[in-house]
């Protein structure tokens, strides 16, 4: 025979009411609890004895238990595993053979939480208080149901008193009492509670992060990303069951960072701009700073003016959002700064690319464009797309270093700056991570640009960890691609190099990550310091600088007929034209034969000469991205055609 016995006092018949079994006539009060105690079975005795309800039942055989027992362990196991239509059909099984098995009966309750059905989750849970009201996981899985799902605060504070009544010094209770009391507007109880139960277990982090919360909710945000940093800094817990508010933790870190950083988004501006005048004094050139929505594929760009031959430095940024302007503007001002120190130790190098570099790189994909033939893609949209993609994977070899050093350098240098730092980082990261989730720009990029491009954006997630000292966990969706050694020894080449970091490294960097990737013939670089001619192999032909410049009267037409062909254009259809004239000059341009007889298909019933067409490209480049360098001296031709397109002289 079973004997379950239960102290009258204990027994909870409605949580809204409380009705007092021991003042009933004993009659009705064991026909009630005949009624009450019936899910054990329909043959239960019941009596009172000295204010104990005393429930037995027919004890099944040993065999049937022994099973039952293994059967739990089974559902335990699959519960553990996530496969909770299994753990419930065992569960069922043993409370079928054992029907005051409690802990049978609380799994079970939490299966089906996990399943969805908080319905039958409650029924078998109040069951465990009946059969146990000392259960204090009863109480605590109670209050979070009544909390969450049947959104009535009160039963759900019923229940949780309950539980700490028993348990005090619970902290796991404690924490879920404090963030009802914190739905429930009471911030000052709900503080008193987390900071009890942060005394309790000073490692679990959902008491950092409950207060983080509070501190969210009551308009203090310093100190909720107190509490963050001090959960993002102790160890991480190998409980599989704290991700989730590990992931949570990251999300409002990153909120809270925004909203500080778009409060103070004004103040952040002129302390970045106080620190202009300071990169202006040591370049000995003016900065000017303008906001540029045209840009497209970057967020800033810097242009220097010992580089383009200007009298300041211009920065240019599109307008994302005004937590991430400021540190827009200073990433630009450090890679001046980063320059300007590596110019003053005469290691200064432009890394640029020519149609000899370009040949290379279609070369190096070739299989892949002969691949989109097949598929039936359009010849000229294939040019489009791979002088779109080499010439961006060129870029992304130049910054990828380059970044590393300058935001390390904003990070040690400007505190004030680190909410809009990590907000645009973060931004930049999640963007970069769409192309290793986007499945259909993995099958149209070739593998060799894929690899690298994945490559490089796994280094700078690992170089983001570092950065924030292993609070965010942004390397982790590369750490299972093949990619992530190649990323690893891309992130190691900066760490070595950054603690003995000199002016000009950064282009070492560029060339080891080149070699790495094998993009060694990508790109070339010319000293700022000497006016290198054209290789006789580039787009230009045969004949350098000076035979180009023997030409400058046409170049000046010519380019001013680009300025004023591309007026109005977008992005787009200027890069359709440029990108067009580039593929062809792979195979050369002679721009030196006077006769029209190149045909471009972006601008259809109409012939050029190869200087013609050498002079679109040049001023087609200059508007859309005018950082590059095309390896072509038109410099002069241009800035007559852009004085008079923009009627500056007349």
């Amino acid at each position: 025979m079973i004997i379950v016995s239960v102290p009258l006092k204990d027994i909870i018949l409605d949580p809204s009411k409380k009705i007092d079994i021991s003042l009933l006539p004993k009659e009705d009060a064991i026909l009630l609890l005949k009624n009450y105690y019936g899910f054990l079975s329909s043959t239960i005795e019941v009596s009172i004895q000295n204010g104990v309800a005393i429930i037995e039942l027919k004890e099944p055989k040993k065999e049937r238990i022994n099973d039952a027992l293994i059967t739990y362990s089974k559902g335990v196991k699959a519960a553990q595993q996530g496969d909770y239509h299994k753990a419930v059909k065992h569960f069922l099984k043993v409370i079928g053979t054992i029907p005051h098995h409690v802990d049978a009966r609380r799994n079970l309750s939490m299966a089906y939480l996990e399943l969805g059905n908080s319905d039958k989750a409650l029924k078998h849970l109040k069951e465990c208080i009946q059969l146990d009201p000392n259960n204090v996981w009863s109480y605590l899985l109670l209050g979070n149901i009544y909390a969450k799902y049947v959104h009535n605060q009160d039963i759900a504070e019923f229940y949780f008193e309950k539980g700490l009544s028993i348990s005090p010094d619970d902290n796991i209770l404690l924490n879920n009492y404090a963030a009802l009391k914190m739905e429930k507007k009471q911030f000052k109880e709900a503080q008193n509670l987390f900071e009890k139960a942060l005394e309790i277990d000073p490692s679990y982090p959902n008491t950092y992060y409950g207060l983080s919360l509070l501190f969210q909710s009551t308009g203090n945000p310093e100190r909720a990303l107190e509490f963050l940093n001090r959960l993002f800094d102790q160890p991480k817990s190998d409980d599989i069951r704290n991700t989730q508010v590990y992931k949570q933790a990251w999300g409002l870190f990153i909120e809270i960072n925004k909203d500080v950083a778009e409060k103070i988004c004004d103040k952040l501006i002129e302390f970045i701009l106080y620190h202009k005048k300071d990169a202006e004094e040591r370049t000995g050139f003016p900065i000017k700073v303008l906001e540029d929505n045209s840009l497209e594929y970057v967020s800033a760009i810097a242009q220097m003016a010992w580089k383009n031959d200007h009298k300041e430095h211009i920065i240019r940024y599109r307008k994302k959002t005004p937590a991430v302007t400021p540190h827009l503007i200073a990433h630009e001002i450090e890679h001046i700064l980063l320059e300007n120190a590596a110019r003053k130790q005469e290691r200064n190098r432009f890394f640029m690319t020519s149609a000899q570099t370009r040949e290379h790189a279609i070369r190096s994909v070739s299989d892949h464009i002969y691949k989109l033939q097949k598929q039936g893609f359009a010849e000229d949209k294939i040019s489009e797309v791979m002088i779109q993609i080499t010439g961006g994977l060129c870029n992304q070899l130049f910054n990828c270093p380059l970044d590393m050093v300058v935001e390390y350098s904003i990070f040690q240098k400007y505190d004030k700056l680190r909410s809009s730092q990590i907000i645009s980082l973060d931004q930049l990261y999640k963007e970069a991570l769409y192309v290793f989730t986007n499945s259909e720009i993995r099958k149209l990029t070739p593998p060799h640009v894929y690899n690298s491009n994945i490559s490089m954006n796994c280094a700078s997630a690992l170089f983001l960890d570092y950065l924030l000292k292993n609070k965010s966990d942004y390397a982790a969706p590369y750490k299972t691609s093949k990619v992530f050694r190649t990323g690893t020894q891309l992130f190691n080449i900066w760490k070595k190099k950054i603690d003995l970091f000199a002016p000009g490294d950064e282009y070492e960097m560029v060339d080891e990550y080149a070699q790495i990737l094998k993009l060694q013939g990508w790109y070339s670089w010319k000293h700022d310091t000497v006016r290198s001619s054209p290789d006789a192999s580039t787009s230009v032909g045969e004949s350098g600088s000076e035979q180009i410049k023997e030409k400058e009267p046409a170049a000046f037409y010519y380019c001013l007929d680009a300025l004023q062909r591309f007026a109005g254009k977008s992005r787009e259809e200027i890069f359709q034209v440029v990108s067009e004239i580039g593929m062809l000059g792979t195979k050369g341009i002679n721009y030196s034969d006077p006769d029209k007889k190149y045909f471009i298909n972006s601008i259809p019933q109409k012939e050029f000469t190869g200087l013609h067409l050498l002079c679109l490209m040049y001023t087609g480049f200059k508007i859309i991205e005018p950082d590059l360098d095309t390896g072509l001296d038109f410099a002069d031709a241009y800035k007559m055609a852009f004085d008079v397109h923009n009627l500056k002289i007349l």
